[in-house]
């Protein structure tokens, strides 16, 4: 019986030795071919939502649509002046890219989350360890008793986060 531990225990390490192995040595660069070459250049891109706490400020955007029906999304920090203007960081862009249905969850602002990749992210196996959580959801339920206790006194509240921030997201204008 204990050989037969032993042999399942060498078969398990085998295979995933083999699979460690199977990342090719140029992995992250393929990965980050996919990508625009100017990673933090949204210019082109629309804007979808502005999502702002005091943690952080983001622009949803999104991008082209490529040939296999992905669409680019970024997460734009920005800043606000004193009137109100925004401004655009021209650094630290976070991007992803959407499959049809989450592309089109995004652009009607229903209930969406995904990890967002950093420009030098490099998704091996799974280690997705430094990159950020983005979930949003618009939905705003009426509260179960109005006046009571406010927006967070429902059951389920809903809410927008990213990273480990929460944000409001709003429809861009």
């Amino acid at each position: 019986m204990n050989y037969w531990r032993l042999s399942l225990a060498i078969a398990l390490l085998v295979g995933a030795t083999a699979q460690a192995a199977a990342f090719e040595a140029d992995g992250c660069e393929k990965q980050r071919q996919q990508y625009p070459a100017e990673w933090n250049n949204t210019s082109a891109e629309k804007r979808l939502f502005i999502c702002e706490s005091q943690a952080g400020r983001y622009i949803v955007k999104t991008g082209a649509t490529d040939a296999s029906g992905r669409t680019l999304m970024s997460l734009v920090p920005f800043s606000r002046s004193n009137s109100g203007e925004i401004a655009e960081s021209t650094e630290n862009v976070l991007r992803i890219w959407l499959d049809k249905e989450q592309a089109g969850r995004l652009r009607d602002g229903k209930y969406f989350a995904t990890i967002v990749r950093k420009e030098d992210s490099c998704w091996i196996r799974g280690n997705m360890s430094e990159d950020i959580v983005f979930l949003m959801d618009n939905k705003r339920p009426p509260e179960d008793n109005p006046g009571a206790a406010g927006s967070f006194y429902n059951k389920a509240p809903r809410f927008s986060v990213v990273g480990s921030s929460y944000v409001s997201c709003e429809r861009a204008k």
